[in-house]
């Protein structure tokens, strides 16, 4: 009986968890590609309409840099986005709320859009979304390549056509 009730405490919990997802450039996926010196849009989008309080990061380690965080009208009429930074990375702290009889209340869709941009080429940076209530385990990461810029591959090729000509 003990283990029943732990169980469906357990389920109830993880039930109530914020079902929240990140995409780049309007792409869901957990590694992308980013030209050298592009920005990049980050929507968190989430999936109910509940209230949740979470962190926005670059994980330590990684280049570049978030900015630019935008409240979009389903994240709440109380909703907040400020700049944060902590051992772990730097970022925005993120909040959905709504006032009682909000006529915007929290809604399903998309709640934030944050530029990225400032990667190295050759580099890998982790952004992650840390949600109450632990903030220990991020519900979803994105790992963001940092690629050479079309230019830069063009002008490399037509130098390796003429080194080869010349011989």
């Amino acid at each position: 009986m003990k283990r029943l009730v732990a169980m469906l405490l357990v389920f109830g919990l993880a039930s109530t968890a914020n079902a929240v997802l990140l995409q780049v450039d309007g792409v869901s996926a957990t590694d992308v590609e980013i030209a050298e010196g592009a920005t990049s849009l980050i929507t968190i989008v989430g999936e109910d309409a509940s209230s949740w309080l979470g962190y926005l990061i670059v994980e330590v380690g990684g280049t570049g840099a978030l900015s630019d965080a935008v409240i979009l009208p389903a994240a709440g009429d109380l909703a907040a986005a400020e700049l944060y930074a902590d051992p772990d990375g730097a970022g925005y702290m993120l909040t959905t709320a709504e006032s009682p009889g909000s006529s915007t209340p929290i809604s399903t869709g998309a709640q934030f859009n944050v530029n990225y941009s400032g990667g190295i080429m050759g580099e890998t940076a982790k952004i992650s979304l840390f949600v109450d209530p632990e903030y220990t385990t991020p519900v979803a990461s994105i790992n963001v390549s940092i690629i050479p810029e079309p230019m830069t591959i063009a002008l490399l090729s037509l130098g390796a056509l003429f080194l080869r000509k010349r011989k």
